[in-house]
């Protein structure tokens, strides 16, 4: 192993994620916070043909349209691209999955006050295995999650590795009744690692406190390099803002669902 312990290997196997403490240090996340910062300070318009923003109307104010999501913007950001490939992030991934890994898709969740919770699904719902057969997610916290904020909970001893619902589908409430679900609490520089299969949640924010984390998704790179593909289909099903029509629906899976 790189640099996880049999401790954290057997934490991973028995509760089906692993919370590795203050892997970033605090001028580390000042500086990825600063990046998202200026992604915030756009506008709806700023966003052009680039990096992909996704939008939604704020709990708190019905006329206020909030940043919720980034993704595809390794390729126009030197700072975020030498994050993914930081040993840091690649060393306990690659003994976690057991092979050396690539990215296949990155997305910066902004819950910022008034943004929405999700619905309790697995990732692999959303059709990844199209491309791969297996997944490993790593979320960094870049602001205290807390259960205010709409923290990260995540059905802790759930290790099935299959999908359990359809496609494009959200977890049955009848199932998700059988499940034990842990909130995750982190502070800025913690991670979290979790697969494709972990059902997960998330609460809305109703506090005046953000809650941003990035989300990196890495396949084996023996199953090759997707990512490109990945982006193509996700562009076409589920445009950013700049991009949709006018009777764009969200899919049940992406779209918010305040609890």
């Amino acid at each position: 192993m790189k640099s996880l312990t049999e401790n954290d290997i057997s934490d991973y196997r028995i509760n089906g994620y692993l919370i590795k403490r203050s892997v970033f240090d605090r001028k580390e996340i000042s500086n990825i916070a600063k990046w998202i910062d200026e992604y915030q300070n756009r506008k709806a318009d700023d966003w052009l043909e680039k990096e992909n923003a996704y939008y939604e109307t704020s709990l708190l104010d019905k006329n206020t349209r909030i940043l919720s999501r980034v993704e595809k913007f390794l390729d126009y950001h030197e700072g975020f691209r030498n994050l993914i490939s930081s040993r840091k992030l690649l060393d306990p991934l690659e003994d976690l999955v057991g092979d050396e890994c690539i990215i296949f898709k990155e997305k910066i969740n902004l819950k910022q006050p008034g943004g929405n919770g999700f619905r309790t699904h697995q990732d692999i719902v959303s059709r990844w295995d199209d491309f791969a057969s297996y997944f490993m997610n790593i979320f960094i916290s870049v602001d205290e999650c807390t259960i205010e904020n709409g923290c990260l909970e995540i059905a802790e001893g759930f290790t099935k590795k299959e999908l359990i619902t359809e496609y494009d589908t959200p977890i049955d409430g009848e199932l998700e009744k059988n499940m034990k679900f842990t909130p995750c609490l982190t502070s800025p520089g913690d991670t979290i690692f979790f697969d494709c299969f972990i059902p997960h949640r998330s609460s809305a924010n109703l506090s005046n406190y953000q809650r941003r984390n990035i989300y990196l998704t890495y396949n084996k790179k023996s199953e090759g390099d997707k990512r490109l593909d990945y982006l193509k289909r996700k562009e076409k099903e589920m445009p950013p803002d700049n991009k949709r029509g006018k009777n764009f629906q969200d899919s049940p899976v992406h779209m918010a669902m305040y609890k």
